[in-house]
């Protein structure tokens, strides 16, 4: 290439800056989103797996219906050179003096499952406690060097050597990685709010409460992956296996215990046989009542054991789940995003052909090959390609994954991700790029290039006008005035920029609908179910049925109106395709009271729904999750029980958690048992937080109460998460609003090259500025209408899947969109398009119209 073909490239570079910049900025917005999002589920996994890796989390946990000693980690220290284990100790507390479940555990002394320490240090001392980094969050005033005090029932205060502590840290454990949740327990609520962690031997309890298990052949192993889950499977076989002969062993072991505390009653008994008639009713009663004591003692059930992976941690499969989520989303949002600068690329750059005809007819003649004219566009187009490509990579590897990640991290307590560069993504971002420049370039120019000289130094015919069948409706087309008839046929002439036109605004309008429905869809959930669903608000636990003096001191609350008596306790689901969910399980005592309390209804419908003894009624979300329906069942534990089926008779509406509501009937039908009535749904005269707050504090003084949820609360807490995810509907609505903006600058400017001869025309005819701009803008302004129409429609498909995508497994989104969702995304558009013709309107008044209509021959 000489250095003249050189300084025409350069040349042709300065002379359509604006088409250069608009190329890049396109590929650079198209390759900014398609690398970040196609970046951030893995940089996200990674940083858990490193995560893990750092602290040591173990790869399984055993527990024991009757727990654990000493007997089972001899069994395990003939393996060690498989496995790293370590016993744990702990007791579920509720604290009736701040109204939280708390598990109050010992430090370990082995290496798995290593603490993060946020503030302060680990426990040096007898009286040193580190509390979980989340009760801080839960009660502000726990601060360093303050004291924890430990007030629970008379019976577990006695499970404690002592129970006043110096708080000396806060801490985050990887068994914990989701910020607010920390798995069920069957004291209080049933869900625990976060853990303590104390020295030990601060716990008289001999029992081992869990054994946490770390296999050495998952080192190095990527968790979530195919080959994990494989050898976790196992590995768990294996466990099952060194365990199995325990059972028996600890059976025999509490029954060896049990005749040992009876041994001393029966002595009694024999020496007291000695020395009065058999017939004694005294020694009758004792005789019968070492029998019946006996009888126990043979019936001390086997005990079961209870193995678990990492997926039975909070928020260990969840994480992964939302990275799955965050992977789905950039299969389609990214290529929907990088379709449109194709689309409008290919039509920038056949008009960058068009204008060049003269330019390779003249290289043509000077004796130029094909080879050497098309390099021009090849290197034109790599370029801009080229510096779009890379400003996006490093743009959007950046900027998208970390930016996705903050929204995430206010639910998790993981580390800030480190971007990777996926150099597969980026080649195919590359090779879309240069595809969308070069190879509409070259399959455009491949025609003029086989032409001869002298037709390509002519100026191309403009294309003819046709009859429109809009003509034919002769009442409509004679009352439109000359302007509006040439708008109308220079849409239709040019079909190809209409169909462009439309696509590219379609989708801009598409994207900025599904930002503002996404923060519809967020915000109904608060109103819905807070408002339109639950009309309760509190829960009040107790440990068993309700007392009168408990009955009493409820009822003299003076923010007391009504209240439901209910059986409340977590259950989880389980299935081995689905990952664990926890559920409250609730039974009301009056079943036809229930509505008042809780509205069940269909979501679509808004049919009500009542409880029967034919079956339980679900939420939709936990119905989706399962892919379960009406008459199926749906396998439910409650506790360390063994699992039941549940039928499904309905499936109300709800956004929050998981609910099973079951009539007493029915609960007696699967359970075997009737239920103890443990809580009360209580509703208030008026919603104060302060009186509110004195409500639980003084009912927690009555004996038995164990706990009292407050929803203003658990509102609160709830959508404090939501919060972040306006983050996420920023990255739409800014990233979709800069691409409306840059596609229809390119096609207005398209447009205006393309007729520059016309536009000079009718400004010699004696056109004002402002009528030759708005001889363009009525144009751009029915496409722009027509792309808002087509981008409500495409913005309804995109919302619902990103809506079934980004949902968390205890979240359900509004899948509704507010119709002033519609109007700020058009409006936004709208305004887009007039900042256009502003920018075009300065351009069309420099137009030189002599050298616009000057004759090429």
């Amino acid at each position: 290439m000489t250095k003249a073909f050189w300084k025409v490239l350069w040349r042709e570079i300065g002379h359509s800056k604006a088409r250069f910049i608009s190329i890049i900025l396109i590929i650079f917005l198209g390759v900014a989103f398609y690398t970040g999002i196609r970046a951030t589920g893995p940089d996200m996994l990674q940083a858990a797996t490193d995560y893990y890796a750092d602290q040591n989390l173990a790869t399984n946990s055993v527990q024991s219906t009757a727990g654990l000693t000493h007997h089972d980690l001899t069994v395990l220290q003939h393996h060690r050179d498989q496995i790293t284990y370590q016993a744990v100790k702990y007791l579920d507390i509720n604290q009736l003096n701040n109204n939280q479940t708390v598990r109050v555990a010992e430090l370990p002394t082995g290496s798995l499952n290593r603490l993060t320490v946020v503030s302060g240090h680990l426990p040096r001392r007898a009286s040193e406690i580190v509390l979980d980094q989340q009760a801080r969050t839960l009660q502000p005033k726990l601060t360093l060097g303050s004291t924890y005090h430990i007030a629970t029932t008379s019976k577990l205060n006695r499970q404690f050597h002592r129970r006043t502590f110096k708080i000396v840290g806060f801490v985050n454990s990887p068994r914990y990685i989701e910020k607010t949740t920390r798995g069920v327990t069957n004291v209080g609520k049933g869900t625990l709010d976060y853990f303590a962690l104390v020295k030990p031997h601060t716990l008289k309890t001999s029992v081992i409460s869990r054994i946490d298990v770390g296999f050495k052949n998952l080192r190095g192993v990527t968790p979530y992956t195919a080959r994990y889950n494989r050898l976790n499977r196992a590995n768990t076989k294996r466990l099952k296996t060194w365990l199995k002969p325990q059972a028996k062993k600890r059976q025999a072991a509490l029954q060896r215990q049990a005749q040992a505390q009876l041994a001393p009653t029966v002595a009694k008994v024999h020496a007291l046989a000695q020395q009065v008639p058999a017939n004694t009713p005294a020694l009758v009663r004792a005789q019968a009542q070492v029998k019946r004591a006996q009888a126990q003692i043979a019936g001390i059930a086997t005990p079961t054991y209870l193995f678990s992976g990492r997926a039975a941690n909070p928020g260990y499969s969840e994480y992964h789940e939302n990275t799955q989520r965050v992977v789905a989303l950039s299969t389609v949002f990214p290529l929907f995003f990088i379709a449109i600068a194709a689309l409008i690329c290919l039509t920038t750059m056949t008009r960058m052909v068009a204008e060049l005809r003269v330019q390779m007819g003249t290289l043509k003649a000077l004796g130029y090959s094909n080879a050497a004219i098309g390099s021009e566009f090849i290197l034109y187009g790599g370029l801009a390609s080229l510096l779009g490509t890379l400003l996006g990579v490093g743009f959007g590897v950046n900027f998208f994954p970390r930016f996705i990640a903050q929204a995430y991290g206010s639910m998790y307590n993981l580390p800030a991700i480190n971007v990777q560069y996926i150099w597969l993504d980026i080649v195919v971002a590359l090779v879309i790029a240069l595809v969308c420049t070069i190879g509409s370039a070259v399959a455009v120019s491949r025609v003029d290039l086989h032409s001869l000289p002298a037709t390509l130094m002519q100026p191309k015919a403009p294309k003819a006008g046709k009859t429109l069948w809009l003509e034919h409706w002769h009442w409509f087309w004679r009352r439109l005035n000359f302007n509006h008839k040439v708008t109308l046929r220079n849409l239709f002439r040019y079909k190809q920029r209409l169909l462009m036109t439309v696509l590219g605004i379609a989708g801009c309008m598409a994207m900025m609908i599904t930002g503002f429905g996404l923060k519809d869809s967020i915000g109904d959930i608060s109103v819905k179910q807070f408002n339109q669903l639950w009309h309760y608000d509190a829960i009040v636990v107790r440990n068993g049925s309700q007392t009168a003096k408990q009955r009493r001191a409820l009822h003299r609350q003076s923010l007391y109106q009504d209240d439901l008596v209910v059986k409340q306790s977590q259950a989880t689901v389980e299935r081995s395709d689905v990952a664990n969910q926890t559920a409250t399980l609730s039974v009301p005592q009056h079943p036809q009271q229930l509505n008042r309390f809780v509205v069940l209804r269909n979501r679509q419908s808004h049919a009500a729904y009542h409880l029967n003894n034919r079956g339980a009624i679900i939420d939709e979300k936990l119905a989706k999750l399962y892919d379960v329906h009406v008459g199926d069942t749906l396998p439910v534990k409650l506790g360390n029980r063994t699992t039941r089926k549940v039928r499904i008779a309905a499936i109300a509406e709800n956004y929050v958690n998981h609910f099973i509501y079951l009539s007493p009937s029915y609960y007696h039908q699967v359970f075997g048992e009737k239920p103890v009535y443990n809580g009360n749904l209580v509703q208030f005269t008026h919603h104060g937080q302060r009186q509110q707050n004195a409500f639980a504090n003084d009912l927690l003084k009555t004996p038995g109460m164990l706990n009292v949820t407050l929803l203003s609360t658990e509102k609160k807490n709830n959508f404090q998460m939501l919060d972040t995810m306006d983050l996420v509907v920023v990255i739409f609505v800014v990233a979709a609003g800069a691409l409306a903006l840059v596609v229809l600058y390119n096609l207005t400017n398209i447009n205006v090259s393309e007729r520059i001869r016309e536009l000079s025309t009718i400004k010699v005819l004696g056109f004002y500025d402002g009528e030759v701009t708005m001889y363009i803008f009525r144009e751009n302004l029915i496409l722009t209408a027509l792309g808002i129409f087509f981008g409500c429609f495409l913005g309804n498909w995109l919302h619902a899947y990103i809506l079934n995508t980004a949902e968390t497994d205890s979240l359900m989104f509004s899948p509704g969109i507010h119709w002033v969702s519609y109007v700020y995304a058009a409006l936004l558009t709208l305004a887009f398009s007039l900042l256009v013709m502003g920018i075009m309107h300065r351009k069309l008044k420099r137009i030189n119209m002599l050298d616009a209509l000057s004759s090429v021959d």
